[in-house]
């Protein structure tokens, strides 16, 4: 699924009710952790949430980036899919060049989230590129 994708089903759908019941459904697209990788190291910090993120490079030419994500909630893990989509399978100079609350702006989502909970999007998105930043420095 494509970040487009889901803008187009945000357009078709007709409530915020049927928009967060989709986003809940996201959350069969997430690259689940490895069972070594649900540590507090991976934990992002600021998310109200517990939740995990990680990442390493897919050997490809040129690497890509592979997220692995978990949360405690179906809805957390369902806006960790979303989220993660425009950068999953990204080089990370590609992963670094996206305008994420651009992207995120087109949903809407940024008027109909809590104040909590737009925080811990902002704090999830900066583990997204910090990550990003991480393995670029390793890349060849």
């Amino acid at each position: 699924m494509t970040f487009q994708d889901i803008l187009d089903t945000f357009a078709v759908l007709d409530d915020w009710e049927a928009r967060y019941e989709f986003i809940s459904e996201l959350e069969g697209k997430l690259h689940p952790l490895l069972p070594h990788e649900q540590v507090d190291y991976n934990l992002v910090p600021g998310c109200n949430t517990r939740t995990w993120l990680t990442g390493s490079l897919i050997a490809t030419q040129p690497p890509r980036i592979d997220y692995r994500a978990d949360a405690e909630t179906p809805l957390v893990r369902g806006l960790v899919a979303l989220l993660l989509t425009p950068f999953q399978d990204q080089t990370p100079a590609d992963v670094l060049a996206i305008d994420a609350m651009a992207l995120l702006g087109q949903t809407g989502l940024d008027t109909h989230l809590s104040p909590n909970r737009r925080a811990g999007m902002a704090h999830f998105i900066e583990r997204v590129y910090q990550i990003a930043r991480e393995l670029q420095s390793v890349t060849p």
